[in-house]
């Protein structure tokens, strides 16, 4: 009967690949969890305490979660809050808009963009409806419950949602108000 040595022989390398590789393995892990327990876990409380005395959840009522004090729609609505020129607007669907002198600025949400023949899109309904860009004031008015006919209706979108030629070609329509992040808005409201 023939002996495999062969097989042997990876058997033997893949068993000390393991063992050489398990404790690195672990400790990455560890550092991960570490880390992780030190920035997230451990300032949950004092987080949810900020978090409960604070106007965003006095008047969303949304649910705390981990990191919620860090996210994007916290941070925008005490940034609105501060600044006179514009107002968060929430109804009672859970829907949200800005609001400026001069503009509403509709978030909608799951929407992406595309441009067909020159054209601008936006697809709603979980991807099942394209709706040109110029007919915002169509798709939103009823949306709002209140009077915004001597506003303008603009689409407020992540520039990331284009890539960078669309985004130039996005730029030059006049429905679209586009930010990077909540600091954007220092700027986009000035």
């Amino acid at each position: 009967m023939a002996h495999n040595h062969k097989g042997e022989m990876s058997k033997m390398g893949a068993i000390i690949i393991f063992i050489v590789t398990l404790p690195l393995v672990l400790a990455g892990l560890i550092i991960f969890g570490a880390i992780y327990l030190l920035t997230t876990v451990l300032p949950a409380p004092v987080e949810m305490v900020i978090y409960k005395s604070s106007d965003y959840y006095k008047e969303t009522k949304a649910k705390y979660t981990l990191g919620i004090t860090g996210n994007f729609g916290y941070k925008t609505y005490k940034y609105v809050k501060k600044n006179p020129a514009l107002s968060f607007v929430r109804q009672t669907e859970g829907y949200y808009y800005y609001k400026t002198k001069d503009a509403v600025l509709v978030v909608p949400y799951y929407a992406s963009y595309l441009c067909k023949e020159g054209k601008w899109y936006m697809t709603l309904n979980e991807g099942k409806e394209d709706v040109p860009v110029e007919s915002v004031r169509d798709t939103f008015s009823p949306l709002i419950h209140e009077d915004i006919s001597g506003y303008e209706i603009k689409l407020l979108v992540k520039e990331k949602l284009f890539s960078h030629d669309s985004l130039e070609d996005a730029k030059s329509q006049g429905v679209f108000v586009f930010y990077k992040n909540h600091r954007d808005f220092e700027y986009i409201f000035a």
